[in-house]
């Protein structure tokens, strides 16, 4: 399903003063001496007018450059993951007996890449009525949970097997085309209003050649 993806301010204070008449001239004392400026040379004039040119031509490129290497950064994420497809997503809630109410969305993602993938992960998001995010979620993919663990563990625990580094190097790595990588995601204790759920996958990596035929060599000997 499609994903779907606030400002404050502060009102400065009026100060007040007491007004106080003007003191006489004669009672202010001596004026202090004025400083005398002094004109800068013609060559300093310029010196001053290139440094400020060369400051705003560096502004300039700095924000123009990055704003480039971040919309080329967008476009290369969604290379990365434009044939990822997701089947068999779901949504449903867990009482459990430690954190109370858990949303649990979870599905499976499919590679329809030429080429193994590895690393995918995915960003959920559950929304009220008026299409408001309550909660964003990323997880990596690679790890699910049976319904008697999502009953009886504790938040920490849940958190700990879902981001198991074994499990999700074992399921998360070298995945073939055609082939699937599990994924869930939990809200704990979600709030009020939930009307709707969002996920999308928002990453994924290639895997090396040599790991590709490694991986292919060891699927041969099996």
């Amino acid at each position: 399903m499609p994903s779907r993806a606030s400002s404050c301010g502060a009102r400065s204070a009026k100060r007040f003063f007491a007004y106080e008449p003007e003191v006489p001239l004669a009672e202010q004392g001596p004026l202090p001496d004025m400083p005398i400026k002094k004109k800068l040379p013609l060559f300093k004039l310029a010196l001053v007018f290139v440094l400020v040119l060369a400051c705003a031509g560096g502004g300039w490129w700095y924000y123009t450059t990055k704003g480039a290497a971040k919309q080329q950064s967008e476009q290369d994420i969604a290379k990365q993951v434009e044939l990822l497809t997701m089947r068999n997503v779901r949504q449903y809630y867990v009482d459990n007996e430690k954190v109370g109410k858990v949303f649990v969305i979870e599905g499976r993602v499919v590679n329809e890449f030429p080429q193994p993938k590895e690393l995918i992960t995915i960003e959920a998001a559950i929304y009220d009525k008026d299409k408001k995010a309550l909660a964003v979620k990323k997880q990596l993919g690679g790890v699910q949970l049976s319904l008697f663990q999502l009953q009886v563990l504790s938040e920490k625990e849940m958190e700990s097997f879902l981001n198991n580094k074994v499990e999700i190097l074992s399921n998360n790595t070298n995945v073939p085309r055609g082939g699937e990588v599990p994924f869930m995601v939990l809200f704990y204790s979600p709030p009020e209003g939930v009307a709707e759920f969002g996920v999308r996958i928002i990453d994924a990596r290639d895997v090396s050649e040599q790991a590709a035929s490694a991986a292919g060599g060891s699927e041969q000997s099996k």
